[in-house]
């Protein structure tokens, strides 16, 4: 048998089983039941769960180990039938295999998204029974009416479970990072503008602030291809994709329009100038490590868990050491624009959805409601009171055994064992649970709240498209990613005159770039209509 029909068989049987033992509980039917399992004594009832992923820990196997899941079976009278994938492939192998478990985590990656299964007869309209059996995402819903914009398909229907960040300071993760002990030694405070920018970023290179008598520093580094460069846009008023033009408040695409010749010019600048790491455009992330682990990089875009990182990592050698998070660039636009989406997303595409072949719907929207409410997101993300956490003078902390695990975990690998406070399924997300891992020094707080308070008005939020849509924007979306791409290396490297910009837009207009906006605007017409 070959390995596509083999799997193919293999996750079919596996579905179908988890399916079937969803008929089992004696008390299938939950309409007058004070939880998902029902009240009678009678055995769980058993719901099969397709989730995000597998579980990539060194405590627990599954999902089903993990202590608050659980207490949240306990509490419930639930039996949850975990289905882990591997990828994004065992999803599209279930859907074609015709037979689907009671929930299942739709990535936002979907083609069509979760309003293309709705459409399809896969998964359920979930309103009458959030409005009848989900007491506490009903609450959410009414009390946060932009995440029900944000949750809601166009025509009203809600589909999903989210996972849910009401308080926004947690998508803070990512930003600008430069070394604040090399503008120590070179005298200058930290950049603003982007004219601050390219004088702390020449004083890198012509001032050996690494202090080893080499001229080996890279003012500007990357992690993978052009991120650190992409970063700049903002200072432009410009993202590197769809956005909300700063001065008509439409749609616009970053890179077809005027401001982005300005902002590639000034690029090429700082590339003729060895400001940029000229192996920018093909480093990988392992590469960009050893050069930090040299004490040769001063600056770079980044996340939030590398101030951290780079600072035990240099510890012994560069003991001054000190990575800072500052505020997008202020450039011709006049304003620090961020770049990170996820500020104006209290939710992602991302969700839990209830099959149309689940056995007992209202037991599933009971499970997830309860997941998603004040109980269940305090197990997801904390776990056990008096195991994985406590709580002193009314604020929760992780216990020793997560933050310093005596057998030498680290905290995200101990904490699995009981929670998950960083990523999830069907939760509301707990900032300080979050916080306890991700803003562990003082810069990383400092860095989180200048990110956090960036201006996000470029910012787009979760937008639905229709099939015909999707299918559009797909087609024309790869060409011009790719030549984007392609052209920005070519303008920044010198390979091609800027000059051609002009030529560059008149391929993008070819290339119906114009068609892909139009499509844009028309969701953003749609989401705020809602």
């Amino acid at each position: 048998m070959k390995r596509t029909a083999w799997m193919k068989a293999s996750l079919t049987a596996a579905i179908g089983a988890a399916v079937l033992v969803g008929c089992s509980g004696g008390s299938g039917t939950t309409n007058d039941t004070q939880g998902a399992g029902g009240e009678s004594g009678d055995k769980p009832v058993e719901i099969s769960f397709f989730t995000n992923g597998k579980v990539n820990s060194k405590v627990i196997k599954s999902y089903s180990d993990m202590e608050s899941f659980k207490e949240i079976e306990k509490r419930t009278g639930t039996k949850i039938n975990f289905m882990e994938a591997a990828d994004d492939k065992q999803f599209n192998i279930m859907l074609a295999s015709g037979t689907y478990p009671d929930v299942m985590y739709v990535r936002g990656s979907y083609p069509g998204g979760i309003a293309k299964l709705v459409e399809d007869g896969v998964v359920i309209r979930l309103n009458e029974l959030i409005d009848q059996h989900a007491p506490n995402f009903k609450k959410i819903l009414e009390e946060n009416p932009e995440v029900k914009r944000q949750i809601a398909l166009d025509d009203g229907t809600i589909a999903k479970f989210p996972e849910l960040a009401l308080d926004l300071r947690r998508n803070a993760w990512s930003g600008h990072l430069i070394r604040q002990d090399w503008l120590d030694k070179v005298g200058l405070p930290a950049p603003v503008t982007i004219d601050d920018w390219y004088t702390a970023l020449k004083a890198f290179k012509e001032k050996d602030p690494n202090g080893n008598g080499a001229a080996d520093e890279i003012p500007l580094g990357d992690q993978t291809g052009a991120g650190s460069l992409n970063s700049f846009t903002g200072a432009f008023g410009l993202l590197n994709g769809f956005q909300v033009h700063p001065a008509t408040g439409k749609i616009t695409f970053g890179p077809y329009e005027a401001a982005y010749k300005d902002y590639l010019t000034a690029m090429r600048k700082w590339y003729e100038e060895g400001l940029i790491d000229p192996e920018f455009a093909a480093i990988d992330k392992k590469a960009f490590e050893a050069k930090f682990s040299n004490n040769t990089i001063g600056a770079y875009g980044g996340t939030i868990t590398g101030i951290n990182t780079y600072k035990e990592l240099l510890a012994s050698t560069v003991p001054d050491f000190n990575l800072i998070g500052v505020s997008p660039p202020v450039g011709p636009a006049g304003k620090p624009y961020s770049q990170s989406t996820r500020l104006v997303q209290n939710v992602p595409l991302d969700g839990v959805v209830v099959s149309s072949q689940a056995k007992d719907p209202v037991a599933a929207v009971k499970l997830l409601d309860f997941m998603i409410g004040p109980e269940g997101s305090l197990l997801q993300n904390w776990g056990i009171e008096g195991k994985s956490y406590t709580v002193v003078d009314g604020k929760k902390k992780f216990t020793d055994e997560i933050m310093n695990n005596p057998d030498g975990l680290l905290p995200w690998e101990a904490v699995y064992k009981y929670a998950h406070p960083t990523n999830g399924m069907a939760q509301n997300f707990d900032f300080d649970a979050w916080a306890a891992f991700e803003l562990k020094q003082p810069a990383q707080k400092v860095a989180n709240e200048l990110w956090f308070n960036a201006d996000s008005t470029l910012l787009l939020p979760p937008l639905l498209f229709k099939g015909d849509e999707s299918q559009q924007i797909s087609s024309i979306m790869s060409e011009v990613d790719t030549y984007v791409q392609e052209m920005r290396l070519k303008f920044v490297m010198g390979n091609e005159p800027i000059e051609q910009f002009g030529k560059y837009t008149e391929t993008l207009n070819k290339m119906n770039i114009e068609e892909a906006i139009k499509i844009y605007q028309a969701a953003y017409d749609r989401y705020q209509a809602k």
